[in-house]
């Protein structure tokens, strides 16, 4: 007995080969819908056809009702299929995006980018439009979304950094201040003068100064203080703003010549005890100088001398015996550098 066949059924679609993972990315499933393997029509069509495909599933577009009109018709005409107004400089642009397909969320920064005059004007002269830096764009704060000339020269994590930097501020002052400081560092020129006006921003003002200004001794109030006072005295002074303004230490500035920067710092027993007493560059302090600013710093309500911790540390058994408590002079050595 003869079993009567029916019609073949066609073969079931198969998922995107290897090749095709690479090329399409994270879009490979959807063109091997409508391509299925070997995919020939799309991996052999230019790249710039294969970054409107992408674009086109990106912006939601019904890929499949424009058949291979993506991948054959005029390139203009088909870009008009995938974005009726398109921004200016997209044709060019496809062109220069690379070999293998962008994310979705590129694709679409990269319109916004295209629709900006100076976010457009650096892709127009791009010989290579890069997908990493289009997509930090996305990691930036919003407000620094088309600050495309940072993004070039920054790492994915600098510009993690920079969107955790200004949620801190968020967190902290409130969203407005955020914003206007984003605003701020989407103007500046370069990656390190970006990192440096975050750097100023992410710290608030200190607390006001615990004593006023003396005769001789002025506090040094805000950021612009420390940040003028370290150019004038050439030291480090600019990197300790995050002890002022965690109120933990404070700095005045001793203004009888040749000059000085005191930092005084909290102690648990003493109050406010002097940490640090350096002249220009980090010079030693002569010994009239040191003398008469301690006198006008014990006058304030400042000790000068060792530190709570010694003192407390010397209250156990072993004081004298393995441990030897240091003299006052000794400790005074690293307040004033000799």
């Amino acid at each position: 007995m003869f079993k009567i066949l029916g019609a073949v059924p066609a073969p079931a679609p198969t998922g995107p080969s290897a090749l095709l993972k690479l090329v399409a990315g994270e879009f490979a499933p959807d063109v091997a819908r409508l391509w299925p393997e070997p995919h020939t029509a799309y991996l052999t069509a230019p790249a710039a056809r294969r970054h409107l495909v992408g674009l086109a599933f990106a912006l939601g577009r019904d890929v499949a009702a424009t058949g291979d009109g993506l991948l054959t018709g005029r390139l203009r005409g088909a870009i008009r299929m995938v974005a009726p107004s398109p921004p200016p400089g997209l044709e060019r642009a496809l062109g220069r995006l690379g070999e293998t397909g962008w994310s979705g969320v590129a694709y679409l920064k990269l319109l916004e980018l295209l629709a900006d005059p100076k976010a457009a004007k650096l892709l127009r002269h791009a010989e290579l439009i890069d997908e990493g830096a289009v997509g930090r764009l996305a990691i930036f704060p919003e407000a620094m979304g088309r600050a495309l000339h940072l993004s070039v020269a920054m790492t994915d994590d600098g510009a993690t950094a920079i969107a955790e930097c200004c949620g801190a501020i968020a967190s902290r002052s409130g969203a407005v201040v955020a914003e206007a400081a984003a605003v701020r560092w989407a103007e500046v020129g370069t990656e390190a003068a970006l990192f440096e006006a975050v750097r100023e921003d992410i710290y608030p003002e200190p607390p006001p100064p615990p004593f006023a200004t003396t005769g001789r001794l002025k506090p040094l109030a805000t950021k612009a203080d420390l940040r003028d006072a370290a150019r004038r005295y050439g030291n480090c002074l600019a990197g300790r703003v995050n002890h002022a303004v965690s109120g933990w230490s404070a700095f005045y500035e001793w203004t009888a010549a040749p000059g000085a920067i005191a930092e005084i710092s909290r102690d648990a027993i003493f109050g406010w005890r002097l940490e640090e007493a350096k002249g220009p560059n980090n010079d030693v302090l002569a010994k009239d100088v040191r003398e008469a600013l301690c006198a006008e710093l014990a006058a304030m309500g400042v000790y000068v001398g060792r530190s709570g911790w010694q003192l407390e540390r010397a209250l156990s058994p072993d004081v004298g015996r393995g441990w030897r408590l240091p003299t006052v002079a000794a400790d005074l050595v690293d307040v004033f550098g000799g």
